[in-house]
């Protein structure tokens, strides 16, 4: 996949796939990696954007980073985008060539086939993901709902998966906290009628995501507005995240049958999947390292990008 010519692999069809950009990342003229967290600013200028078929799904991803080294696949959390991964990619890009795909329903990637919003199916779709960009062998960093679906795409191409991070994970409890499905149901149940307006949005931001209230600021608002307002989306954002109550979207069971070696990461100030159960899933899964990063809520990657980067390099570069 590292070439210049278009790949296929199994029922993927690759729509453009051109090599990674030459050398490491590299700012553009007028673009920050900082600035380039939400959906609809400029990208860096050495980020592609590409877009294949895998499963049904027209994925749209970001690539970039070094022409050689360990892949890494970058999965993000609900509701979000791949965007979010560029403060941290643009440190781990130095030296792994790294690939962000905006998951099924969300971002400028197409829906899920048919009805089901479940797991499950997301599983599915990121499988057929993987197996479209025809990557040997690879590491993946998840957050949120991206970490249950980093574990799961271990458990399902364990001779390709080389190491994991997860970043304030999902699903490492046997159920969603009923303390998290309290702080989103005041924002989700409106949405059956309408959709969410700016001072909803900035609520839920800081009370369930940023542990700095600074960080809700207006660019990330009106993007999520932006986001939820066309009434299917909004319809399949709005399944995706009453699926997370579902038994499949756990993987507490299966945490032991992790052969790689994985990190969890978790911010030390996240109000959804506290710290301390993070650490505790940890101890379940074999050889496993875990850390807290400081003064971050449930997007380390984005409030503390530096700190975050640097952790997933070392593990990353460690042996083992």
């Amino acid at each position: 996949m590292m070439g210049g010519r278009a790949h296929r692999a199994g029922t993927g069809k690759l729509i453009s796939h051109p090599a990674f950009a030459p050398g490491t990342m590299t700012d553009g003229a007028t673009v920050n990696a900082a600035d380039a967290t939400v959906l609809g600013q400029p990208l860096p200028a050495s980020v592609r954007e590409r877009f294949v078929e895998a499963g049904g799904v027209r994925f749209r991803y970001l690539q970039a980073g070094a022409t050689s080294g360990l892949p890494i696949l970058l999965l993000h959390g609900w509701p979000t985008w791949a965007e979010v991964w560029i403060p941290v990619a643009w440190v781990l890009g130095a030296r792994h060539p790294w690939i962000a795909p905006d998951l099924p329903c969300q971002g400028q990637s197409s829906s899920l086939p048919g009805k089901a919003r479940t797991l499950t199916a997301y599983r599915k779709a990121i499988a057929a993901f993987i197996d479209a960009l025809g990557l040997p062998r690879f590491a993946v960093v998840g957050n949120s709902m991206g970490g249950t679906l980093a574990i799961m795409a271990a458990l399902d191409r364990p001779e390709r998966v080389a190491k994991i991070v997860v970043l304030d994970a999902a699903g490492l409890t046997p159920k969603l906290p009923g303390r998290t499905a309290r702080m989103y149901l005041p924002f989700l149940l409106p949405c059956f009628i309408r959709a969410p307006g700016p001072k909803s949005v900035r609520k839920l931001l800081t009370k369930a995501v940023f542990h700095d209230p600074r960080l809700a600021d207006d660019a990330w608002v009106n993007a999520i507005v932006a986001a939820w307002r066309p009434r299917d989306r909004r319809k399949g954002f709005m399944a995706t995240g009453f699926a997370l109550r579902r038994k499949d979207a756990s993987v507490a069971a299966d945490l032991g049958r992790i052969h790689v070696p994985t990190m969890v990461l978790s911010g030390r100030h996240d109000v959804q999947f506290p710290w301390q159960s993070a650490e505790q899933a940890a101890t379940r899964i074999p050889g496993s390292h875990f850390a807290a990063i400081e003064d971050a809520g449930h997007f380390p990657m984005v409030e503390k990008p530096r700190e975050t980067a640097q952790r997933i390099s070392e593990f990353f570069d460690s042996s083992g």
